[in-house]
């Protein structure tokens, strides 16, 4: 295949590291859940013991609970202000950074083995096989390497609509769908 010009823009970019902040923090959302679910049952626990036990465990247990719980929420809220903060400056700051260090003359090579992202004095190929998973929106494929922040990320607006099409086609046969484990 030919290589094809790539078009990158603040708000394409914008979006796409949006997104894959968002699958993040879903799966963040997952882990928080679970310990929601263990701090209740440790709480049913300790006020078991309070009503149904002799000793003096329950009595402590149930003055430390509202404290566990405190902190807890103050964890929950630390969280979203640091997610507020990440999505509202840092990635922000990293698109208008990107965008501003892209090559007008960039291209996008795609073939059986690699993928190649082509400027004027350098070439970024990573191989299939170096990719760990992918996914795909109705306009955009995420090509994910070992870390979600290391993603690859096309739109049909940086690349023409028949690259795209290509592009989640080889994903679809080269790499798993990525899931929030």
């Amino acid at each position: 295949m030919e290589p094809v010009p790539v078009h990158t823009s603040f708000e394409e970019t914008y979006r796409q590291l949006l997104f894959i902040d968002n699958f993040i923090v879903a799966a963040l959302r997952k882990k928080i859940l679970k310990r929601v679910f263990f701090y209740l049952a440790f709480t049913a626990a300790i006020v078991a013991l309070f009503f149904f036990s002799d000793s003096n465990f329950g009595v402590v247990g149930l003055v430390l609970a509202p404290v566990l719980w405190l902190f807890f929420g103050l964890y929950l809220l630390y969280l979203k202000w640091k997610t507020h903060k990440r999505q509202t400056v840092t990635l922000k700051d990293l698109a208008s950074t990107f965008v501003s260090e892209t090559d007008p003359e960039a291209r996008l090579l795609i073939t059986g083995e690699a993928v190649s992202f082509l400027l004027t004095n350098k070439t970024f190929t990573v191989l299939w096989h170096e990719f760990k998973a992918y996914l795909e929106d109705e306009n955009t494929v995420y090509l994910f390497q070992d870390s979600p922040y290391h993603a690859w990320s096309f739109s049909d607006r940086e690349i023409n609509a028949a690259t795209l099409v290509t592009l989640k086609q080889m994903a679809r046969q080269k790499l798993p769908v990525l899931t929030v484990a």
